[in-house]
């Protein structure tokens, strides 16, 4: 089984023979949308790059004699459409512009990137289309004039009686990331009326109505660069919520149970690890982590996020076997810069907080999604909580449509882990809670290896509870302090960390299970928190102590759930009780004779 992990180039994955998931029978449905200029949006790592990739070669006039080479054996092949191989197509990737420094410098980096792509294009139809030769004194210039670059080369193109199909990836790429790091000034001036962005697209607009720019599909992940560029480029229709286009990137149930499948039947030595060598440990492991998207609020089903899933194939077929991170740092560090976006936009550091409390608190949110917005407009909840949809942090939950304003649920495992760590870092913005990880590490690996949790508990209120300032008293109860623990214990690798709405028995408010690549962790553990007011007395203290006892007894008698939390090893338990926010105490649970 080849797993080509971060390779877009549709062409290469299949003389490849690499594992691919053919979208092609979207192709139809693509062209019957009304208006030939689509913007599709998805969060980072989705397989956007690929489909573009796809559907490059799908229409490309130049390879035309190698349609049965890349596309035989796949839907289309035998459902071919009549613009099969009818564009010159041009490929626009906006990831590479820059995103630091002046405006000149900025417009300088979207020009070369632009002008390197006409220059290909050129050159690959020069026999089509001659007179594009006419264009190259611009590119040989480096003109920074992108829009008249541009409407030169489509201008050549019309009067040749062809037709381009412009396909432009990571369209808000260096948008979103010049906002996330403060240079809104700067973002503001290339998409401002004289500003060299908007007159980019203004241009092309100005080729839709003759049909030179015969089609338009641009991909990104959220839409405030399109909002800001309004009036030069009102053409656009949105296809990203659409229930037909639910799945058109990410892997299906189906697409990942094939995966399983191949890759078991390729490394049968794999049954040797019971975590990869079982079928139905493997497909449950996938689903937990990476399950759960529906980008429709009709969608009829969850999707995988095809990156990750790909991610998870390529570790468990190489000699590092079963991946110790669940997710890939290269899309963490992309997601660390979109929740930076977030924050940017809303203001204030409190709004992202007060979001991600409500999240992880209630494990769902109600509101309005806003299909356009832009920088210029009062970023309010409904905004914030659509560029985390639009990120991926959140999706339609499954019974979304059955309510008046629509429920949103964080996907998968991977999605609430980065939100625990999202809160660690809105408090640490808001609140001046800025912990030091070794502290919590340390403490996590004396818990863990010693079976002691004390070092926990004074790293807690050393970084936490000392900080709290008394006008936030009123706000905090057992969820939210429960919240705090649990961001700044969810980047460690000693513990798996689990909810009570994961374990499906009761509502247990932390399981600590053990990883089971580091031989010297030794204790698995079960903790209830209690919380009771600064005031309480000995009576309320133990009355939640006793209460949280039952709770565990329960649980360690559940001899399934230890052996998953332990693998085998030893099982620690005790109720953690909150004394208002001033101090936190613990009691040791001892198993029953």
């Amino acid at each position: 089984m080849k797993i080509a992990y971060a390779m877009s180039d549709f062409a290469a994955l299949r003389r490849m023979g690499s594992f691919y998931v053919d979208k092609t029978s979207y192709i139809p449905k693509l062209e019957a949308v009304s208006g030939n200029y689509q913007i599709f949006l998805r969060p980072r790592r989705f397989g956007k790059s690929t489909l573009l990739s796809t559907l490059e070669k799908y229409y490309d006039v130049a390879l035309a004699s190698e349609f049965d080479e890349l596309f035989g054996g796949l839907w289309i092949h035998k459902n071919p459409t009549p613009e099969k191989n009818k564009y010159l197509v041009l490929h626009l990737d906006f990831s590479p512009v820059a995103s630091e420094g002046t405006e000149a410098e900025i417009r300088r980096s979207f020009a070369s990137q632009v002008n390197a792509r006409l220059g290909i294009f050129i050159h690959r139809y020069a026999a089509l289309v001659p007179k594009l030769a006419s264009v190259e004194p611009l590119l040989e210039a480096r003109s920074e004039d992108v829009a008249t670059t541009m409407s030169k080369l489509l201008s050549e193109v019309e009067k040749a009686g062809h037709r381009v199909y412009l396909f432009i990836d990571e369209y808000d790429h260096f948008g979103n990331r010049l906002i996330s790091d403060g240079l809104l000034d700067v973002y503001q001036t290339i998409v401002r009326s004289a500003g060299f962005l908007r007159s980019f697209y203004a241009a092309l607009k100005a080729f839709t109505s003759s049909g030179a720019l015969g089609r338009l599909f641009i991909t990104g992940v959220s839409p405030i660069m399109l909002d800001d560029l309004s009036s030069g480029f009102n053409i656009i229709t949105h296809i990203s919520q659409d229930s037909e286009f639910n799945g058109l990137t990410g892997f299906t149930t189906a697409d990942v149970e094939r995966g399983v499948d191949l890759l078991l039947a390729d490394r049968p030595d794999l049954a040797a690890d019971p975590r990869m060598g079982n079928r139905a440990e493997l497909l449950a492991t996938l689903k937990r982590y990476y399950d759960g998207y529906r980008f429709s609020l009709k969608a009829a089903d969850n999707i995988y996020n095809s990156t990750l899933v790909l991610y998870f194939f390529k570790k468990v077929l190489s000699p590092d076997g079963y991946p110790r991170q669940m997710l890939d740092l290269n899309v963490r560090t992309d997601y660390g810069r979109l929740y930076a976006l977030a924050k940017a936009t809303s203001g204030e550091a409190q709004y992202t907080r007060e979001l991600l409390e409500e999240i992880l608190t209630q494990e769902s949110v109600r509101g309005t999604l806003v299909e356009q917005f832009g920088t210029k407009m009062k970023f309010g909840k409904s905004q914030i909580l659509s560029l985390f949809y639009y990120m991926g942090m959140l999706t339609f939950a499954e019974d979304a449509a059955e309510h008046i304003l629509p429920k949103l649920v964080i996907p998968n495992r991977v999605m609430l882990e980065l939100q625990w760590e999202y809160l660690s870092l809105a408090m640490a913005d808001h609140d001046g809670l800025r912990v030091d990880l070794t502290d919590i590490e340390n403490a996590l690996g004396k818990i863990s290896v010693d079976g002691d949790i004390q070092p926990l508990l004074d790293a807690f209120k050393k970084h936490v509870l000392s900080r709290i300032s008394n006008r936030d008293l009123i706000d905090f109860n057992e969820k939210t302090m429960k919240l705090m623990l649990f961001s700044f214990m969810a980047p460690t690798e000693a513990f798996y960390l689990m909810t009570e709405k994961e374990v499906n028995q009761g509502y247990c408010d932390l399981f600590l299970g053990l990883r089971g690549h580091a031989s010297a962790q030794k204790y698995a553990w079960i903790i209830e928190a209690k919380y009771v007011k600064a005031k309480a007395t000995k009576r309320d203290i133990d009355k939640a102590v006793k209460e949280g006892l039952a709770q565990i007894e329960k649980y360690a008698a559940d001899k399934d759930l230890v052996q998953m939390l332990t693998r085998g090893n030893h099982l620690r338990a005790g109720v953690l009780v909150f004394v208002g926010t001033k101090d936190v105490r613990f009691w040791n649970w001892e198993k029953a004779a």
